[in-house]
């Protein structure tokens, strides 16, 4: 299992993990220094996120933000940093969560600083979970959710011919992790704890794979000066079906901005069949 098919139904009325951001920035030792005994080589994975962080940030992280992107990127099998997060996450005992609000409050101090990303993004699941998502469905996905702009890069942590379903999320809040991970060439967008998404598509089927296709709900980017002409555009895209909405989209790369636009209707594009 990998960051991009690392899951489970997102569909307990949990309540929200709260209050970390209250926390006072410390070291990215002094906040895992609880947990040393308890993660497979944790001091070690820590010193490498350390070691290997982009210094001096261009996005203005300091090398403990920095080291705590990288940190969770790691991968280590069932010993992986960011399972291990994400199990605390899914906990219906949010108490459980507050020994790791320190963590938390760096990880997302950091998220901050990024670039934002808005456009398809993509996530799997092994099996077909369809018939758990229904049209116009709220969900929260509590956990720390890494999603690639690339279909095929998440397509490629599946097994040859298996059964799964993609999720293709119409992000507005992922951040880009590009020069934050130990894995450039993943092309890795992070939706944040707590991120709440729409159901908007069900059921396209190609042989082994199924789609959802999922809508963020934007409660960050109120006022952003597209909304009007984004919502002009949900007819269009609304008539192009399915076929579309299960395409991997190119554009041409611009200068970097604080937004990172990716997949619009409005850019100029091609597409080719993610299958």
């Amino acid at each position: 299992m990998n960051r991009f098919t690392e899951f489970e139904l997102e569909n307990k009325d949990l309540q929200p993990v709260a209050g970390y951001w209250a926390y006072g920035l410390v070291s990215l030792e002094e906040a895992l220094k609880g947990f040393l005994s308890q993660i497979n080589e944790l001091k070690r994975s820590i010193k490498e996120a350390k070691k290997y962080c982009k210094q001096p940030s261009p996005h203005s992280l300091t090398r403990d933000e920095a080291a705590a992107l990288l940190l969770y990127t790691m991968e280590a099998g069932d010993h992986s940093f960011y399972r291990i997060l994400n199990q605390v996450l899914r906990k219906e005992d949010r108490k459980e969560a507050i020994p790791w609000f320190s963590y938390l409050k760096l990880f997302d101090t950091a998220l901050k600083k990024l670039p934002k990303v808005k456009g398809n993004i993509w996530r799997a699941v092994p099996g077909n979970v369809t018939s758990k998502y229904k049209p116009n469905q709220v969900l929260t996905w509590w956990t720390v959710s890494s999603c690639s702009t690339s279909a095929d890069v998440v397509k490629a942590f599946l097994k040859p011919n298996q059964e799964a379903t993609l999720f293709m999320i119409e992000a507005v809040n992922g951040k880009d992790l590009t020069g934050y991970t130990m894995y450039p060439n993943e092309n890795e967008v992070i939706l944040g704890v707590g991120t709440q998404l729409r159901v908007k598509n069900v059921g396209f089927q190609h042989n082994n794979l199924h789609l959802v296709v999922l809508t963020e709900t934007d409660d960050d980017d109120n006022d952003d000066d597209d909304d009007d002409d984004d919502n002009d555009d949900d007819d269009d895209n609304d008539k192009t079906g399915l076929a579309a909405a299960v395409a991997t989209t190119y554009v041409t790369p611009k200068p970097s901005t604080s937004v990172k636009n990716i997949p619009s209707s409005k850019s100029s594009i091609y597409f080719h069949s993610i299958w």
